[in-house]
C-alpha cells in the first residue's frame, strides 16, 4: 500500500514538473536575430521606439534587435525600400504600417501572418477599441498591432507669438477665427503658418483638416469613396481656404520637412503649425516645450471632438526567418507599461484601453477622451481609410498642383476622375 502512495506521489511530482516545464517552454525567451522595419528616425520617434525595443531586450537578453529604420516622414521613403525588399524575398521580421488601405495591401499579397490567434490568447481584443481593431482585420482575420494612435487634426500654436500679436485661439476655431488671427500675425512680424513640406503629405495634411473641419466627418468620408463630388461648390471653398493658409506660411518651407516645422514653431519663428500630435511628443521630447505654457493647440471646424486617426501599426512578416521574435515584439508593444511610455514620447493616444493616462500630458489627456467618445475619421493622406490607394495619390498629387495653380476647380475635377477610377 505504501509502495503505491509512494507511486502516486512521484507521479503527481513528475506531472508538476512536466507542467513547470511546458509553462517555461512556453514563456521562454526568444533568441536569433529580429529585424525591426520602420521609418521613425526623428528625436521623438526614436525615443518612442526605443520603448518597445528596450522592453523586448530586456524580456529577451538574446535576441540582437536590429533597428532598420529609414528617415522620411509619413514612410514616403521606407514603403519604396520595403517594397523593393519583399519582392526579392528579402523579409523583415515585422515592419512599421498603417491600418486601412496600407495594411490591406501587404494582406492581399500574402506579405503578413494573420495574428488573429494572438489576439485571442493574450485577451487583446477585450482591452482595445472594437473600430481600430476592425481596421486591422480582413474576412474575419487581424493582422497587425497598434502602437497608439494619433490625433492628425491638431492645430498647434506658438503661444508667446499669439500674445505679441494679441490673438487669442480658444480649444476650438473657425475658419473665420483663424482668417482673423493671420493678419495680426504677420503685422506682428512673425509669419502666421509653420510649414515643411519638402514631403508634400504636410501640405496634404492641411487640406485634409480644413475638408474634415469644415464640411464633417460624414461628407469627407462620401469624398473619400466617392459617394459625394468634390466638384461641389462648398469643397471649391475649403480648397480655396487652403491655398490662403499655405500664402501665410514661412518662405523657406519647401527646404524643411515636419520636424523643422515644429521647430519653427517653438523658436517662435512663425505662430501656427497644422500637424498630428507626434508633434506634441517632439515639442516635449526634442524641443524641450512646456504643454500650455509654451505651447498650445485647437482644433478647427465646427465640431471638436472629431478625430481623424492615424495608426502606426506593427505586422509579422510571413517570410521572415523568426516570426516568433516578431511576436515578441509585438507582445512588447502590448505591455501596459510599454503603451504609456511609449505615448509620453511620441504624443499619441494608448491603443489599451484599460490603461491609465493620468501620467500622460494635459492634450494627451483630452485626445484620449476624444479617441473614446468622440467622432473617428480614418485619414486619406495617412492611408487609412479603406479606399483604394490611387485615390490617396490623387489626393497628393492634386495638392502639390494647387501649390503651383491654386485651382480649386482643376482639383475637383481630378479628384473626381480618380474616385471613381
Amino acid at each position: 500500500m505504501l509502495g503505491k502512495k509512494k507511486l502516486a506521489v512521484a507521479a503527481v511530482l513528475s506531472a508538476i514538473a512536466l507542467g513547470t516545464s511546458q509553462v517555461q517552454v512556453a514563456n521562454a525567451a526568444v533568441t536569433g536575430k529580429i529585424e525591426v522595419f520602420s521609418w521613425w528616425t526623428s528625436g521623438s520617434e526614436s525615443a518612442a521606439l526605443n520603448t518597445i525595443l528596450n522592453s523586448l531586450q530586456k524580456s529577451n537578453p538574446g535576441l540582437k534587435i536590429v533597428n532598420a529604420a529609414v528617415a522620411g516622414g509619413a514612410g514616403t521613403n521606407a514603403k519604396q525600400v520595403l517594397a523593393t525588399r519583399l519582392a526579392a524575398g528579402d523579409t523583415p521580421e515585422t515592419w512599421q504600417t498603417h491600418p486601412g488601405g496600407d495594411l490591406k495591401g501587404y494582406v492581399d499579397q500574402k506579405s503578413v501572418k494573420d495574428i488573429t490567434a494572438l489576439y485571442k490568447s493574450q485577451a487583446w481584443g477585450k482591452v482595445t477599441p472594437k473600430a481600430l481593431v476592425d481596421s486591422m482585420s480582413y474576412n474575419g482575420k487581424t493582422y497587425s498591432v497598434l502602437t497608439g494612435v494619433h490625433r492628425a487634426n491638431v492645430l498647434w500654436t506658438n503661444k508667446a507669438a499669439l500674445a505679441k500679436a494679441g490673438v487669442t485661439l480658444g480649444a476650438s476655431s473657425t475658419w473665420a477665427d483663424i482668417a482673423a488671427a493671420a493678419p495680426k500675425i504677420k503685422a506682428a512680424g512673425i509669419a502666421p503658418v509653420c510649414l515643411g513640406d519638402k514631403d508634400i503629405w504636410t501640405a496634404a495634411m492641411i487640406l485634409e483638416n480644413l475638408l474634415v473641419g469644415e464640411l464633417g466627418a460624414t461628407e469627407y468620408n462620401n469624398l473619400a469613396a466617392g459617394k459625394a463630388s468634390w466638384s461641389d461648390p462648398k469643397v471649391a471653398a475649403v480648397v480655396d481656404h487652403f491655398n490662403t493658409f499655405v500664402s501665410w506660411a514661412n518662405t523657406d518651407h519647401k527646404s524643411l520637412d515636419w520636424t523643422g516645422a515644429v521647430a519653427a514653431l517653438a523658436n517662435g519663428t512663425c505662430a501656427m503649425n497644422f500637424m498630428g500630435d507626434w508633434a506634441y511628443g517632439e515639442l516635449l521630447v526634442k524641443q524641450k516645450k512646456v504643454d500650455g505654457v509654451d505651447f498650445g493647440y485647437t482644433i478647427v471646424g465646427s465640431n471638436p471632438n472629431t478625430f481623424i486617426t492615424v495608426g502606426d501599426s506593427f505586422v509579422i512578416g510571413a517570410k521572415s526567418k523568426n516570426p516568433a521574435a516578431a511576436e515578441a515584439f509585438l507582445k512588447a508593444i502590448m505591455d501596459p507599461k510599454v503603451q504609456i511610455a511609449f505615448a509620453k514620447a511620441k504624443g499619441s493616444s494608448p491603443f489599451r484601453t484599460d490603461v491609465s493616462t493620468a501620467t500622460l500630458g494635459k492634450y494627451q489627456q483630452g485626445a484620449a477622451k476624444t479617441l473614446a467618445t468622440g467622432t473617428l475619421v480614418a485619414s486619406l493622406v495617412h492611408g487609412q481609410q479603406l479606399v483604394p490607394a490611387a485615390t490617396g495619390q490623387a489626393f497628393s498629387d492634386g495638392v502639390t498642383l494647387l501649390e503651383g495653380n491654386q485651382d480649386a476647380a482643376a482639383f475637383g475635377k481630378a479628384m473626381d476622375a480618380a474616385v471613381k477610377g
